[in-house]
């Protein structure tokens, strides 16, 4: 809502009726581009349920109903533990995981292996939804640690 009235009863009134947001005038507009883009951010990831996670401006969709990823409007034929890995990352951006947590998702708990499997599986991600693997922008490595996801 973009309004002149800033008294805090306009701003209580206007949220009670359905606006996301309530901008008074004057207002900077790359403030106004910011909430506009955060919106998509706080629709999918901040209600508990997402339907999808949208990042780079529709450049990679992850659908959390049907299981599918989109790479530049194209399907990604993701494994299971793959898209398991993928969504934790992506649903927590900038949180570093370590191999045994991505494991504990990648396989339920149910692995009694070395942890360097994850690697591989990051590996065949990082194939499927990177523009460039040797420049990556979405699954980035954090050194001695494990891994994060890099997308805005």
């Amino acid at each position: 809502m973009l309004t002149a009235k800033s008294q805090e009863e306009s701003i209580l009134n206007g949220l009670d009726i359905g606006a996301d947001d309530y901008i008074t005038k004057p207002f900077s507009p790359w403030q106004m581009i910011a909430r506009v883009k955060a919106l998509p951010r706080r629709s999918s990831v901040e209600n508990g349920n997402p339907d999808f996670l949208l990042f780079s401006n529709g450049d990679l969709i992850i659908n959390v109903d049907d299981y599918t990823v989109e790479k530049v409007h194209e399907f990604v034929n993701l494994t299971p533990c793959e898209f398991k890995i993928l969504l934790t990352l992506a649903k927590r951006p900038n949180k570093v995981f370590t191999r045994e947590e991505l494991i504990n998702v990648a396989f339920e708990g149910d692995y009694f292996g070395y942890d360097r499997t994850i690697d591989s599986h990051i590996k065949n991600l990082r194939s499927k939804i990177e523009t460039d693997s040797k420049e990556c922008k979405y699954i980035l490595t954090v050194r001695g640690i494990g891994y994060k996801f890099g997308g805005d």
